[in-house]
């Protein structure tokens, strides 16, 4: 071969080594890509890239600070230059289990319910609904069913698992139709309610985190053979060490029930045996309560969005992510301050793969800046090996 073909062909394979590569860094104005793809059909795949866009092959001019990749153009072309993907946390399922006693008609006095929206139900379900509705409640997805099912003890018939609200992303709607059209009539079966709850969420088959929410005014009656007026705490509290066994920990919430001791000491074991107690009030604490006590809208609601934070799932999918790179980085918004920050790869207190490794973990300190919000907007940055990812603006100019 003549000695100059043999030095265009070497020159020709140096460039087709990475599919494509980076022809300008941030602080640049990029080029217009090169190939055949359609105007930014790359550029859309790789939205949101902490550092700086990535511009796809025969797109648009880029602006400056881009980052632009030459050769054939489209999203199959994003091989070398760094783009992003935004990952989410898997959702947790949780079921409310909601007492509908007679005595949820009452106002949290425990008297006649004399004025619109004074009772304990009304007071319940413009909580949830206003919980379950919001930017944060959205990210759980919420279930719901009442007990008892009728106008005695039953729960679901005949023990089957059948909710009034199946747990999705989508069920506020649903919930709020099931509160206006369920009124408080009946006892409160709490061991039935909650042993139909586990066989219900046995049959969920997602992987996502997976709870039960106990919301009760009172003490747990109408044990095994239906007798209304016997007390049930003993069956009550074995049933909620039983779910967290079959592996759904379980939240307790005391409507207007501090002042009834009886009460009190019951929904507390209950608290501790659901594995699930206040943080702010470990067992043994005086003058505070192991469940979650309210006694009005307020305090509900307050209580249902410290419940979330602690629900908040730390285990991140990887479904959208590309596969085959080991260049990347996860990062995430700091609430405090607003821009990017990236997370360690660090099994104590940053991120780590799953068995599977289909998913990512967040680990210590990662986590618990998830469940308090201070981390947000989670993102999956990758690049060829060698190319230096940023995920904060301006990106270091590179020579």
């Amino acid at each position: 071969m003549h000695r100059a073909a043999f030095v265009r062909v070497l020159l020709l394979l140096s460039l087709v080594g990475c599919g494509f590569a980076p022809v300008s860094r941030a602080g640049t104005t990029g080029m217009a890509g090169s190939g055949t793809g359609a105007a930014g059909t790359t550029g859309a795949a790789g939205a949101g890239g902490a550092g700086g866009k990535v511009s796809g092959g025969g797109g648009q001019a880029a602006a400056s600070g881009d980052v632009v990749l030459t050769g054939a153009g489209g999203a199959a072309g994003m091989s070398c230059g760094q783009a992003t993907v935004p990952i989410m946390p898997l959702p947790p399922d949780v079921l409310i289990v909601q007492d509908r006693s007679l005595s949820m008609a009452q106002d949290s006095n425990g008297k006649a319910c004399t004025a619109t929206g004074c009772s304990k139900w009304s007071q319940v379900s413009t909580a949830i609904e206003t919980v379950v509705s919001s930017a944060t409640g959205a990210n759980v997805n919420w279930g719901l069913v009442f007990f008892g099912a009728d106008s005695a003890c039953g729960v679901a018939p005949n023990g089957t698992a059948i909710v009034d609200v199946a747990p999705a992303a989508t069920s506020a709607p649903a919930i709020q139709a099931a509160f206006m059209n369920t009124q408080p009539q009946s006892y409160t079966p709490t061991e039935a309610a909650m042993n139909s709850a586990v066989t219900y969420m046995q049959t969920l088959t997602d992987q996502n985190p997976k709870f039960i929410l106990l919301a009760t005014d009172g003490l747990p009656n109408c044990p095994p053979g239906g007798n209304t007026t016997a007390d049930d705490s003993t069956g009550a509290e074995t049933a909620v060490t039983n779910a967290v066994a079959a592996g759904f920990k379980t939240f307790v919430v005391g409507i207007a029930t501090a002042s009834d001791q009886m009460a009190t000491t019951t929904l507390n074991t209950m608290a501790i045996n659901g594995a699930e107690p206040q943080p702010s009030c470990p067992p043994g604490t005086a003058g505070c309560t192991q469940y979650y006590s309210v006694t009005d809208t307020a305090s509900l609601e307050t209580a249902l969005n410290n419940i979330i934070g602690l629900v908040a799932s730390c285990t991140i999918s990887l479904k959208d992510a590309p596969k085959g790179f080991n260049n990347i980085v996860i990062s995430a918004t700091d609430a405090t301050t607003g821009k990017p920050v990236a997370i360690p790869q660090d099994p104590v207190n940053g991120w780590s793969y799953d068995a599977t490794m289909a998913n990512v973990i967040l680990n210590g300190t990662s986590c618990a800046n998830l469940q308090n919000l201070t981390y947000t907007a989670f993102n999956f940055n990758y690049a060829c090996a060698g190319v230096v990812i940023c995920i904060d603006q301006p990106c270091p100019t590179t020579n």
